[in-house]
């Protein structure tokens, strides 16, 4: 007998903004990625491909932190064009 379970693909949408903390992008977006979930980056008025600059942020102690340029994450898809008919919620 036929297993009549359909497998859907889970894709995210990870919704990104103008300047971005490292670590609050790139681990989730490869994290997921990794795991065989399909995930579109995007950002409100940019196309896909287009490059989002992120920032690493260290503690130094005594309530500071230093700043220090990161990746230059590129997105994967542009926001209007994303057809949620293959998204789980929307």
């Amino acid at each position: 007998m036929a297993d009549s379970k359909v497998q859907r693909r889970v894709c995210v949408v990870l919704l990104c903004g103008g300047y971005l903390e490292d670590y609050e992008v790139m681990v989730p977006f490869q994290a997921l990625q990794a795991h065989s979930v399909s995930v579109d980056a995007v950002c409100p008025g940019k196309k896909a491909g287009d490059v989002r600059r992120t920032a690493v942020h260290q503690s130094s102690g005594h309530q500071t932190f230093s700043e220090s340029p990161g990746h230059n994450f590129s997105l994967t898809a542009t926001l209007v064009k994303l057809n949620s008919t293959n998204m789980a919620a929307w």
